[in-house]
């Protein structure tokens, strides 16, 4: 376990831990994350998602393994709704987010760079497999879900035109349709889409960190805490329960999954919680919190 956690959750956090420092030197504020924040949001991401689908190997996805940990996710989001909704009281905006936030992994920024690190490319494909499902089905619609709660007062047309000039869902929509028809970028443009991905997991957690580091008061402490249980020991017992015990899943399969499901609540929700306006405090904390917990988790499900 100490292996995993050295090689690659370390240096994975540490990067957070960076941003916090030089927030709580004064080299960056809040305005400076969010210009960060814009970067990653109609940029590097993007770039990352439509180069993700475009690359995905489709045909060696384990489709038993993929319906099972959407349903996890499902699971989640309505806890994290619920909980955020009708225990804390906050709004619906915030407690979509709050409930994507638990359902919507650090995969993509955390996972799949440590499990990369560890195990290599040939390790990764059922985590490669569920970030494509998340960003075709769960990061999509919760950006068309935002766009909607965004837009009140909104025509129909309006809001459409919205959702169909969103960089990051336009990204994707092009991921897919390349993919599928087997499309391959031309040299240059692979490597200026490389460049801009590379970017997104450490400046987005470079400007989490200097969101931690601003003084800030949390109004409702317990929330993020509830939702950083629910993440940490609910999500991996429950997909536990229907990798090993449903589904009988091979371990080279299982244990991938697993490592996902024990990892911290997503970042992409801090970014969505940025770009729409929503009040970022509990999400950034229950991102630190579970981040700091999946030490443990993550490094656990490494081991397996």
């Amino acid at each position: 376990m100490l292996e995993p956690l050295l090689n690659g959750v370390l240096p994975v956090f540490g990067i957070g831990a960076v941003g916090y420092f030089f927030g709580r030197r004064g080299a960056f504020d809040f305005n400076m994350a969010m210009t960060l924040n814009k970067f990653v949001m109609f940029v590097a991401v993007p770039a990352l998602g439509f180069q993700l689908l475009a690359n995905a190997p489709l045909e060696e996805f384990n489709l038993p393994m993929l319906a099972g940990y959407f349903f996890t996710e499902l699971v989640m989001f309505t806890i994290g709704f619920l909980i955020a909704r009708r225990l804390f009281k906050t709004d619906v905006m915030e407690a979509a987010l709050l409930g994507l936030v638990i359902a919507l992994t650090n995969h993509i920024l955390f996972i799949l760079p440590i499990s990369t690190t560890l195990f290599g490319e040939a390790a990764v494909t059922p985590i490669v497999a569920i970030i494509s499902m998340d960003g075709l089905l769960l990061f999509s619609g919760s950006l068309i879900l935002m766009d909607v709660l965004a837009s009140k007062g909104a025509s129909p047309g309006q809001m459409l035109g919205k959702i169909a000039r969103n960089p990051p869902l336009v990204a994707l929509a092009l991921g897919l349709a390349a993919g599928l028809s087997g499309f391959s970028a031309p040299k240059g443009l692979d490597v200026f889409l490389n460049l801009l991905s590379a970017t997104a997991s450490p400046v987005l957690l470079f400007a989490l960190g200097v969101i931690l580091s601003q003084k800030s008061r949390v109004a409702q402490p317990m929330l993020p805490v509830a939702l950083t249980g629910v993440k940490l020991f609910v999500h991996p017992m429950l997909a536990w329960i229907i990798f090993a015990g449903v589904l009988q899943l091979p371990p080279e399969v299982r244990n991938p999954a697993m490592m996902v499901a024990a990892a911290p609540c997503g970042v992409v929700a801090f970014m969505l919680a940025l770009n729409y306006g929503v009040r970022v405090e509990a999400i950034a904390r229950a991102i630190l919190y579970s981040s700091i917990g999946s030490l443990l988790t993550v490094s656990l499900a490494a081991s397996l």
